[in-house]
């Protein structure tokens, strides 16, 4: 009998502790908590051999609004992709957020495509991408294949 309690109290252990291994990578994927740091992204990939610069004066003008609390931003060509993230007290306004950023960067940057999302799929592959642009020296033509398809993905998305 003694032996029985011993396995299943090992049993419950192993089982608690697997449990929670995963707590970690789920928290950092989710806004949960999220709000209780402002974190930022650097912002655009500076690094990369594209020009940046409108990428990160539009990374620049949304991280000082205090409706959002984290930018990702890449350009190339004419097509602008900016994703940012949305504090969760303030999401109950999100729509009207969205509009009113929007409409700002189109009129700051009239000659570019302008597509923003806050969608936080949207604003992973977006760092991704700025990521890849980062480490592989990525160039235009293959930069705008992916903005077109993080572009398509946002318009199924919506």
């Amino acid at each position: 009998m003694e032996m029985k309690k011993w396995w299943l109290a090992a049993v419950a252990a192993i089982m608690a502790t697997s449990g929670c291994a995963k707590e970690e990578t789920e928290q950092k994927q989710s806004l949960q908590g999220a709000n209780l740091l402002r974190t930022h992204t650097s912002g655009t990939a500076k690094h990369a051999e594209l020009n940046q610069g409108p990428a990160e004066r539009a990374a620049s003008y949304l991280r000082g609004r205090d409706d959002v609390r984290d930018v990702v931003a890449v350009n190339s060509g004419d097509r602008l992709l900016v994703a940012y993230q949305i504090p969760h007290m303030k999401r109950w306004s999100r729509k009207q957020i969205e509009k009113d950023i929007d409409q700002k960067l189109r009129g700051m940057f009239p000659g570019y495509d302008v597509v923003s999302s806050s969608d936080l799929k949207i604003f992973w592959k977006t760092k991704e991408l700025k990521a890849n642009m980062d480490n592989r020296r990525w160039d235009e033509r293959k930069v705008n294949r992916e903005i077109r398809r993080i572009e398509k993905l946002s318009k199924e998305q919506t």
